[in-house]
């Protein structure tokens, strides 16, 4: 199969919604990295990532008939992703009132050169940050950074102006900031 791009999603969704199933696998292929960060950001825990980013892909295959002509599928997709994500999160939190997770949390993302830049321990303290932030700032910087999706995709995730993504977006990075260790020093300044 060719390279998957981007531009190929509206072709991919017309065949998909006509039963091809390699055309979603490609679909599946293409945002499945920025689905498990997603995931990951908005629960805090990334052993949960791979079964949420999967049940939402099954969700979407079910409803692939509801994305509107025209619309964007990244965003509608990544939509499904944030919800299955917080479900999961509210559903964890009612069991189990995360006494023990915050030591346990790692960011699993497939290694990148920015990705391998990040230790262990650097990860761990970015995680604890994001945890300790509110799940408002949570969704956006998740969206933002670790989806890496723009602010318009992100207001549609979202469900707000984008004005708000970039209010909110400057925000969040200014509490995440305060949050973070400050003998990591400029090692953790996030571009806006």
């Amino acid at each position: 199969m060719k390279d998957i791009t981007p531009d190929d999603d509206a072709e991919l969704l017309r065949r998909a919604r006509g039963g091809d199933r390699d055309a979603f696998a490609a679909i599946v292929t293409l945002h499945q990295t920025a689905a498990l960060r997603l995931a990951t950001v908005i629960t805090g825990d990334s052993t949960e990532a791979d079964d949420i980013v999967q049940e939402a892909f099954v969700r979407a295959y079910r409803s692939l008939a509801t994305v509107r002509s025209g619309e964007s599928l990244r965003p509608w997709l990544m939509r499904i992703v944030a919800n299955q994500a917080k479900n999961s999160q509210r559903s964890r939190w009612r069991s189990d009132r995360r006494a023990d997770r915050q030591g346990r949390m790692r960011l699993i993302a497939p290694t990148g050169p920015e990705d391998a830049a990040l230790g262990e321990i650097e990860a761990e303290a970015l995680l604890h940050a994001l945890a300790d932030l509110s799940a408002r700032d949570r969704d956006v910087l998740a969206c933002r950074y670790f989806a890496e999706m723009s602010e318009a995709e992100t207001s549609i995730v979202l469900g707000v102006a984008r004005g708000t993504v970039k209010s909110r977006t400057a925000r969040a990075l200014v509490r995440l900031r305060a949050g973070l260790d400050p003998a990591f020093g400029d090692a953790w300044e996030v571009a806006p």
